[in-house]
């Protein structure tokens, strides 16, 4: 009898284990942030490199409008763009000269606690329309443009108000040209799945919250067993 209360031990212990590992990775993916200087693998993004899947190991891909790639450069800023900028941005045109419209960023699983370093390059007055969606649903909007103190002072931070956002879209009027640096976001821990698929049975959780769901079961029942 006690050689199977102290396999049933030995068992709940290693289930613990694996579970607090699980969660310890979970709480150790913190924001994300892309450069547009570096790759996901540390190499470096060549200047006016178009950008669409290289961060696609970070969650991300990205769009622009009109055939249009969005841009990494650094040759707009070379006379600066504030303190808040260092290296290239990602800009709503290519090396070619053609500008989209709409830079598009879409994430791989639902993400929160946005912000980037937004640089327009447009004249007082000028707006680029920042909207949020969580699949097809929109769930931030504003509008947002020149807040320049001085010619060298071209940047400042943005953020966005919203979780479990699925795409970012940015997007300006006429033949303006935006940029924006220093991209940072968190993607959704699984509580935050949870509340989506209490709204929508359709949301499938992530395999590693079924896991932790499926050892904290089993170490229920184990635990259950050895009581009886």
């Amino acid at each position: 009898m006690n050689r199977i209360i102290d396999k049933t031990h030995n068992t709940l212990r290693a289930l613990i284990g694996a579970a607090a590992a699980l969660l310890a990775l979970s709480a150790a993916a913190g924001p994300i942030t892309i450069n547009f200087d570096t790759l996901p693998d540390g190499t470096a993004l060549p200047n006016n490199s178009a950008v669409d899947v290289q961060y696609l190991s970070d969650d991300v891909t990205i769009s622009g409008s009109a055939t249009v790639t969005p841009m990494a450069t650094s040759t707009d800023c070379a006379a600066g763009c504030g303190g808040l900028v260092q290296g290239q941005i990602l800009e709503n045109w290519n090396s070619k000269g053609a500008r989209a419209q709409t830079i598009t960023i879409s994430f791989t699983d639902p993400v929160s606690d946005i912000s980037f370093v937004f640089v327009p390059f447009g004249q007082p007055g000028d707006k680029v329309s920042v909207q949020a969606f969580a699949s097809d649903d929109l769930v931030f909007e504003t509008a947002t443009g020149t807040q320049r103190i001085n010619a060298s002072d071209l940047s400042y931070l943005f953020a966005v108000d919203a979780v479990g956002v699925t795409s970012l879209q940015l997007s300006r009027p006429g033949n303006w040209v935006f940029g924006l640096d220093n991209l940072t976001f968190t993607v959704d821990d699984p509580p935050v799945w949870a509340l989506d698929a209490a709204a929508d049975p359709a949301v499938v959780p992530e395999p590693a919250s079924l896991t932790l769901a499926g050892l904290a079961f089993a170490a229920l029942g184990l635990s259950r067993r050895r009581v009886l």
